[in-house]
């Protein structure tokens, strides 16, 4: 089986500052990654390198088959770190969601039904769907959170990369929050690839772990005992 990402031999530069060295990995369909490391260790920029928004200085990144990403980028969700809406920001929730489409069907383009229908059918995946008319200034962190997970399924991707999903919610929302990225993983086989600054909220739900620090100095299972004796070392505790 072809993997759905592969980096090989891959650097990245940040701002002309080497954020990624040598990264080699191949990811499958249907894995929940979890990615974990320090601050500045590369996690967001693999991240955006997936995405296409930067490209590297050496080796080789394929998504779903291709290396020129652009052609395959509406079929990858992305759901950003910090997310805040103002209360009188003129959009209800199923407006936002529908942006999700515009990658596909081109900005501002008209919405058909069977578009209006999919943007519906990925607030009803997160459990939302009576939310739709409300507007999106108005939701609480959690949900605004789903909201945003919602307008990344919305375009149907094979794959979907969060950046600290979690960073500003209460444990309430968290919980809530991974227990739906569980689902999407299980029941709709999407890739799913994760940052977050708690370990505790990894290792119970993905099925890899890759800790990073520079590049990927572990791949492999989330509760192996070698994990706990890497993040020492790069945390120096």
């Amino acid at each position: 089986m072809e993997p759905v990402i592969s980096f090989e031999n891959v650097s990245v530069k940040n701002q002309n500052i080497i954020a990624l060295q040598n990264v080699n990995v191949n990811i499958n369909q249907g894995e929940y990654i979890g990615i974990f490391g320090p601050n500045g260790s590369g996690k967001t920029t693999f991240l955006k390198t997936i995405l296409g928004l930067i490209e590297p200085f050496t080796g080789t990144v394929t998504v779903l088959g291709s290396q020129n990403i652009k052609k395959v980028r509406s079929n990858v969700g992305y759901v950003p770190q910090n997310i805040s809406v103002k209360k009188t920001f003129p959009a209800t929730v199923l407006d936002v969601v529908e942006m999700g489409l515009f990658g596909k069907i081109g900005f501002m383009k008209p919405l058909k039904t069977k578009d209006k229908k999919q943007a519906e059918e990925a607030l009803h995946t997160v459990h939302l769907e009576a939310y739709k008319n409300r507007p999106i200034g108005h939701l609480s962190g959690g949900e605004l959170q789903k909201v945003m997970v919602a307008r990344a399924l919305a375009s149907k991707p094979y794959i979907l990369l969060l950046d600290e999903p979690t960073s500003a919610l209460d444990f309430m929302m968290v919980k809530d929050l991974m227990t739906l990225l569980v689902e999407l993983n299980n029941n709709l086989n999407i890739t799913i690839i994760a940052i977050n600054h708690h370990l505790d909220l990894l290792q119970p739900y993905c099925s890899r772990l890759l800790l990073m620090d520079g590049t990927i100095i572990y791949d492999g299972e989330p509760y192996n005992p070698e994990v706990e004796q890497i993040i020492k070392q790069i945390f120096s505790f």
